[in-house]
């Protein structure tokens, strides 16, 4: 009698390295996207921003997935956190407006 050692189904794994990919190809396809965004009507414009929009909807949907699998994780560390802001929760608010504002000024000097 022969037995047969398979594994199920990992949900966890699959939501970890299918975010992980995800984001990757987001970063890849959003830098070809700048590269090639003065052909616009070129095929590898049209490529890389399908990619981009149908990998950015596969972000979302396991990026839920990875919320609702990790809910009552993610409901402890908030009960049991401050609240505060810290500086470093501020730095990135910063951060992320200053790369907001820039890439909105870049835009806006193409128009």
């Amino acid at each position: 009698m022969e037995t047969t050692n398979k594994k199920a189904f990992n949900r966890r794994k699959f939501v970890s390295v299918g975010l992980f990919l995800s984001l990757a190809i987001l970063v890849m396809t959003g830098v070809l996207i700048q590269i090639y965004e003065h052909l616009e009507e070129g095929f590898a414009i049209h490529f890389f921003v399908g990619v981009h929009v149908l990998t950015g909807i596969f972000f979302l949907v396991i990026s839920i997935l990875h919320i609702i699998m990790n809910w009552r994780a993610l409901k402890s560390y908030i009960k049991t956190k401050d609240v505060s802001i810290s500086k470093e929760t501020i730095a990135a608010i910063v951060a992320v407006i200053i790369i907001i504002f820039i890439g909105f000024l870049g835009e806006y000097h193409h128009l």
